[in-house]
């Protein structure tokens, strides 16, 4: 299950300080909760995080099980990777002929989970692939198995029916200097005063885990590796925030045919506000032809580091849309 939040988030922060930059009224309730009002003279939203209470309560139930998104997707036409579904019960009679079909390597992530917990990539084998189902079945009742798909991720942000803001995600890295082991340059990164745990700063941390460990263990490091001057590691496969990536904007080159299709998704969905996560070989070309795939449909995406690191104010943006400010 999705871990809540229990600190004021980044989101939040952004959201509150916006409202009062255009002369709104803020009413915070549960700070620990993300939950506050935000109101003018003649409206009054209640917020919960970046949910202003626009979007389906079942697009959001849709978009809490992974397994059901894909479902729609999948029933809707649009691109997503080959996947297979097990349930703990039935993993002690899995074979490796139950995804003969399934090229090498693979991803596994839990059908209910959120900010890239629990996701394992770059897996090569059966051996690898079954030693790290069992490990997540300790924790997950449900994963989910795809073939890794080829290139690099999108966040698209949709609000109300428009696309405001599109950035590739770039997963964790570290650049050597000749003198710092990799565990050091870690560290050294965490200290970025942009960073912080959680989603309470503009950058995620970047944790050392069994995750990360396995992932550069495969390009021949470990975290007492001295790297090169100026090499560059990449930490993890998956490029999500919260596990210590960063960002960099691609709206101006999305075609608008990968643009309409996020639309049209949020739209099937019933999102006002919504994050779809793609994966895409080349941003400007369409999606529509074969270019990526749909990764993630986020019913509450997180907007931190979009005022500072883009030329998108989402927050603002969100704002002018449900007040209807110029």
């Amino acid at each position: 299950m999705t871990h809540a939040m229990t600190y004021w988030s980044i989101s939040s922060k952004v959201l509150t300080e916006e409202a009062e930059l255009l002369g709104l009224n803020v009413d915070i309730i549960n700070k620990d909760k993300n939950l506050y009002y935000i109101y003018s003279s003649s409206k009054k939203i209640l917020f919960k995080t970046t949910d202003f209470g626009e979007n389906s309560a079942l697009g959001f139930k849709l978009c809490n099980n992974k397994e059901l998104t894909y479902n729609i997707l999948e029933k809707n036409s649009f691109p997503i990777a080959k996947s297979y579904y097990i349930i703990q019960e039935d993993f002690k009679d899995f074979k490796e002929t139950d995804i003969q079909n399934f090229r090498y390597p693979l991803i596994i992530k839990p059908h209910n989970e959120g900010h890239g917990n629990g996701v394992m990539m770059n897996i090569e084998n059966f051996e690898e692939l079954s030693a790290k189902l069992c490990a997540s079945f300790e924790e997950y009742g449900t994963m989910i198995i795809q073939e890794l798909a080829k290139g690099d991720e999108a966040r698209v942000v949709v609000i109300k029916g428009e696309v405001v803001l599109a950035f590739n995600r770039i997963p964790a890295q570290i650049i050597g200097d000749g003198i710092l082991k990799i565990g050091e340059l870690i560290q050294k990164e965490n200290l970025n005063p942009m960073r912080g745990d959680g989603y309470n700063n503009l950058l995620s941390n970047i944790e050392i885990d069994d995750e990360l460990l396995s992932y550069i263990d495969k390009q021949g490091y470990n975290l007492d590796t001295i790297l090169k001057d100026l090499e560059v590691v990449q930490l993890r496969g998956n490029s999500n925030t919260g596990t210590g990536g960063t960002l960099h904007e691609v709206t101006s080159i999305l075609s608008d045919d990968t643009k309409k299709i996020c639309c049209e998704i949020a739209e099937l969905f019933g999102l006002s506000i919504a994050g779809i996560d793609l994966i895409m070989k080349d941003f400007s070309k369409d999606l529509s032809d074969g270019n990526g795939i749909i990764l993630e449909v986020n019913a509450s995406p997180g907007i931190g580091g979009h005022r500072e690191l883009t030329s998108v104010n989402t927050g603002r943006i969100i704002l002018k849309k449900i007040f209807n400010i110029a």
